[in-house]
């Protein structure tokens, strides 16, 4: 069940991120021991992207459960990433998605 609530908001975020002109270079990428949810481009910038998805606010908002140590598993992942496929200028954001009522409420932190 939390695999498939995973799935579902990284699909919606990946659309997100479409509309709004970025690139999918990939989805849930493994380097360095860690998942990347969604890797897309953003004009000249890579960006890794954290996906949180959330049915209620029990735990909290999504984005709460981004830790300090999850963000530099990230970015070490991220680093393995474009060492494989050239540096470029890159950035960490997460996208936090809260299925409460019929639209999805998406809330975008750039450069977390």
């Amino acid at each position: 069940m939390r695999q498939q609530l995973g799935q579902q908001g990284e699909q919606l975020a990946a659309r997100y991120l479409k509309k709004l002109g970025y690139r999918v270079l990939g989805h849930n990428v493994r380097r360095a021991g860690c998942e990347i949810d969604v890797i897309a481009q953003d004009g000249a910038e890579v960006v890794f992207v954290e996906v949180k998805t959330r049915r209620s606010r029990a735990a909290g908002h999504p984005e709460e459960s981004v830790t300090p140590q999850k963000l530099q598993h990230i970015s070490r992942a991220a680093e393995v990433w474009l060492l494989e496929h050239g540096e470029q200028p890159w950035r960490v954001d997460v996208i936090s998605i809260e299925l409460l009522g019929s639209d999805p409420k998406i809330t975008h932190f750039k450069g977390v």
